[in-house]
């Protein structure tokens, strides 16, 4: 996967000199060893204003893959992070036209492409990566991110110096001194749009590319997003022929993903998605050895069985004959790994999600093994979240009814919904406030967000104005998640969202695929907790070709309703296609089984009602007044008491959620550890 950066120096600025910057490119390389331990490279142009540096973790071509690449007469470098699929074809056809390779690598596809085809050249890359070019006879650097936002990149600059690297704390070899956006911070922008929790650090969007001119400016182009068709629009094929279709394409997709010159393992859970990945692996390495196996990893919580999925995961690894690797998680473990997750994901963490995978991470990584992949992304494509039936529900599905699937009527539909909400104690306001004569309207006209914050304080960092002193509200406000969410969308999708030209199932999943996946889940839960240990995982499901066709299904589709015995009665199945497509690969339990939350758990309430659990005794040592204070926004009487509360009379819930506010506490300390390592000064408003 690797690790990349980058300093550029614009004509207005004095560069380093050769020793400074060097010594400052290593410096950076250094922070971020985890995600290369194979090799570095560094390359400084003649005139001292770019410096470009590689940390490798070595996957394909093992032997002259190293970076920075370069074309045949020094013109063009490049540093890539990521995996490039389908590379040989491209290659084998680039070098029919005339086009050289120095190396095996798919990383030296973006330099030719260049040379080729310019800034298009993101057109033809396929899988997850980020890249920094240097265009020598230009004098301008240009950079892309893949379409998911599965490889990390971040931008700032310092001191006049444009950096671009794989992870903030890169940055600090080159001199950034880390800052608090307190506006960012209060109105949680680090899941709702593009911001960090650091001053004037930001995130390249996914499906972005950047060029960095001699003049010093900064211009962010898009190349790709997710789309659907209008709500009317006749579907691509029939039932059969869109199942059908599905199965070939994410097939395909992992096909591609196995394509690996060290060992490849599989995260495998008790769900359809990792379950689906492993047996369509398993059915495709069998194509060419009918004796081959895969290994799978799986995370057992052995301190409450009720979340242990282990069991069914087991099942699975015997239908596919797997080799099949149990690591145990305990509380202790969990908590005892929390603040070096904050500090590789360099974000807040409210939950153990990140602990754990970093834990599964390691395992794989100690056992040998390299690459894994892993079933991140099907949830938000096929609408697997227990929050997207309400938005399919809001509006009627035509396209479907087009193919004679039967669907529950608009009173049916709004009975549904209310049946819903009773039953998960939600009270939402009604979003559809276009016609409101005055008063502010909504951006988005949905409940996908909405309903996150009410279901699961630990779905995203809790905010309430109380956790802020006075002072600081006054400077930015009181925060509003929801805002944030709604003006960090594009406006053509908030546009297709009002109007009702995309179905409101779709407007829901694009929202959680470019905030809640992208922004959040796959930093903590996927780049960083992998690359921590030094692992490269491979979604197959974000696969661009795969979730293209997906995005032109139907609603119904993905969302099926079920008639039930009784009239006007109605039961939902979620990922419908997605069953129907992997059916041939996966256990019939697996097939039927429903989505459950993946939660990892913090321990049973203890044997003596006075002892502390691992949690409780981590949180009391680590906030504390001088902790909290140092910070400079967060309200100290807020925490005593929260703290206080939860030391007292702790609950523990079911299914592994947290105490909300544990997740309070945990989101708090995150700003601690932030703080601690990345050297961050007191807020002063």
């Amino acid at each position: 996967m690797c690790g990349i950066l980058s300093a550029f120096y614009p004509d207005s600025v004095t560069p380093p000199s050769v020793e400074d910057l060097k010594h400052g490119l290593e410096k950076s390389l250094d922070i971020i060893k985890h995600r290369g331990p194979d090799s570095n490279g560094i390359y400084m142009s003649p005139d001292n204003r770019c410096g470009l540096a590689h940390t490798r973790l070595s996957i394909i071509d093992l032997e002259t893959g190293q970076q920075p690449l370069s074309d045949e007469d020094g013109s063009i470098y490049c540093v890539v992070a990521g995996e490039i699929y389908d590379h040989d074809r491209i290659r084998a056809e680039m070098q029919s036209q005339g086009y050289s390779f120095k190396t095996k690598s798919d990383s030296e596809l973006v330099v030719q492409l260049y040379k080729r085809d310019g800034f298009n050249l993101v057109f033809s890359l396929r899988g997850e990566f980020s890249f920094i070019l240097y265009d020598v006879k230009r004098r301008l650097q240009f950079i892309g991110r893949d379409r998911f936002g599965i490889k990390p990149l971040y931008y700032t600059v310092s001191n006049g110096c444009i950096m671009f690297g794989s992870e903030m704390k890169a940055f600090m070899g080159l001199g950034w001194n880390a800052e608090w956006d307190v506006d960012s911070v209060v109105n949680d922008g680090d899941s709702g749009d593009e911001r960090t929790v650091f001053k004037g650090v930001f995130k390249l969007p996914a499906g972005y590319t950047a060029i960095c001119r001699a003049s010093g400016c900064i211009e962010k182009q898009p190349y790709w997003d997710i789309s659907y068709p209008a709500a009317s629009a006749a579907p691509p094929g029939t039932v059969d022929t869109m199942v059908s279709t599905a199965r070939d394409l994410l097939v395909e997709s992992v096909r591609l993903r196995l394509r690996s010159d060290v060992p490849l393992a599989v995260y495998l859970s008790g769900g359809i998605d990792s379950s689906a990945v492993a047996g369509i692996a398993t059915h495709v390495l069998r194509q060419n050895d009918p004796n081959a196996k895969i290994t799978a990893f799986t995370l057992a919580y052995i301190d409450d069985k009720t979340t242990d999925e282990s069991p069914v995961a087991a099942e699975t690894a015997a239908f596919l004959g797997a080799d099949h690797i149990l690591v145990e998680a305990t509380e202790k473990n969990l908590v005892g790994v929390f603040e070096d997750v904050v500090y590789h994901s360099e974000m807040i963490n409210t939950s153990f999600h990140g602990s754990g995978k970093l834990l599964l991470s390691r395992a794989v990584r100690a056992a040998g093994f390299k690459v894994v992949l892993s079933g991140e992304g099907s949830d938000e494509i096929f609408g697997g979240y227990q929050w997207f039936p309400l938005d399919y529900l809001r509006q009627a599905d035509p396209a479907a009814a087009s193919l004679g699937i039967a669907l529950p009527s608009e009173a049916e539909r709004r009975s549904l919904s209310q049946e819903i909400m009773a039953a998960k104690g939600l009270v939402l306001p009604d979003t559809s406030s276009l016609q409101k004569s005055n008063g502010p309207r909504s951006l988005l006209d949905i409940s996908a967000h909405l309903t996150v914050a009410q279901l699961s304080t630990s779905a995203r960092i809790p905010l309430t104005a109380a956790m802020f002193p006075p002072e600081v509200l006054q400077v930015v406000g009181n925060p509003s998640h929801k805002r944030c969410v709604e003006e960090g969308i594009d406006g053509r999708v908030r546009y297709n969202s009002i109007t009702g030209y995309w179905h409101s199932l779709n407007v829901a999943l694009y929202v959680m695929a470019k905030g809640h996946l992208g922004r959040r889940i796959l930093n903590f839960i996927g780049d960083r907790a992998d690359m921590a240990n030094s692992l490269e995982s491979r979604i197959a499901f974000l696969d661009h070709r795969f979730v293209d066709y997906v995005s032109s299904l139907p609603p119904s589709l993905k969302i099926m309703p079920i008639a039930g015995d009784e009239p006007g009665k109605w039961t939902l199945t979620e990922k419908w296609v997605l069953r129907q497509a992997v059916k041939p690969f996966v256990t019939e339990e697996t097939y039927l089984r429903k989505k459950t939350p993946f939660n990892p758990p913090p321990s049973r309430a203890p044997a003596v009602a006075t002892e502390l659990v691992p949690l409780q005794i981590h949180l009391k040592a680590r906030l504390t007044q001088a902790t909290i204070e140092r910070l400079g926004f967060i309200h100290w009487p807020f925490v005593r008491e929260v703290l206080t509360d939860y030391l007292e009379a702790p609950t523990f819930p079911e299914k592994g959620i947290i105490d909300s506010r544990a997740c309070v506490l945990l989101a708090i300390l995150s700003y601690v550890v932030l703080q601690e390592r990345f050297n961050v000064p007191t807020y002063k408003p």
